[in-house]
């Protein structure tokens, strides 16, 4: 080994040890976070797959158990739940499946502000003083806990369900 390369061992060394440590690990669960398991749920409208439906595992029983667990649904209307953002699956027990899919009607004021300051403030006061209108687009029995029929099982291994949320609506939200 010569003088020259000892110094690149060393920092490679390190670099190693750090990465072996905790490197790329992703978020730690939280203390007192239960069990998950993996929970994909597919949601359909009128019997085709419904994008964007925002999908919330409420516990049964009406007491919150201290953990968001939800997921979005894609293209194919599928939903994989996680639990507190970041890990994937869904606690043990039974919940109600509430389902919701809200949008704001198209902005006439780009989205990208100017970089000029001028331009910037005729901009912003656009952006604050426009009104835009806000769609329902799944009836909101199906985010009701009380109404949903809507409900899962959740226990260790896979958990699969599909859903079907009625008719297509757009009703305006006032």
């Amino acid at each position: 080994m010569t003088k020259k390369s000892c110094p690149i061992i060393i920092i490679l060394a390190f670099v190693t040890a750090f990465c072996l440590s905790g490197c790329n690990r992703g978020p730690q669960k939280p203390k007192g976070m239960p069990d998950l398991y993996p929970c994909k749920i597919t949601i359909t409208q009128g019997g085709k797959p419904l994008e964007g439906a925002a999908v919330v595992l409420t516990p049964k029983s009406g007491l919150s158990n201290g953990w968001n667990t939800e997921g979005a649904t894609d293209a194919d209307g599928i939903a994989e739940i996680k639990t507190h953002v970041d890990f994937k699956g869904a606690p043990e027990g039974e919940f109600i499946v509430r389902v919701s899919k809200t949008e704001l009607s198209p902005s006439s004021v780009p989205d990208k502000a100017p970089t000029d300051p001028v331009e910037y403030e005729k901009w912003d006061m656009a952006k604050r003083a426009e009104k835009r209108v806000a769609f329902r687009f799944v009836k909101p029995e199906f985010d009701d806990p009380k109404k949903t029929p809507h409900k899962i099982t959740i226990s260790k291994g896979k958990n699969e369900a599909a859903f079907d949320v009625g008719e297509p609506i757009k009703d305006e939200i006032k």
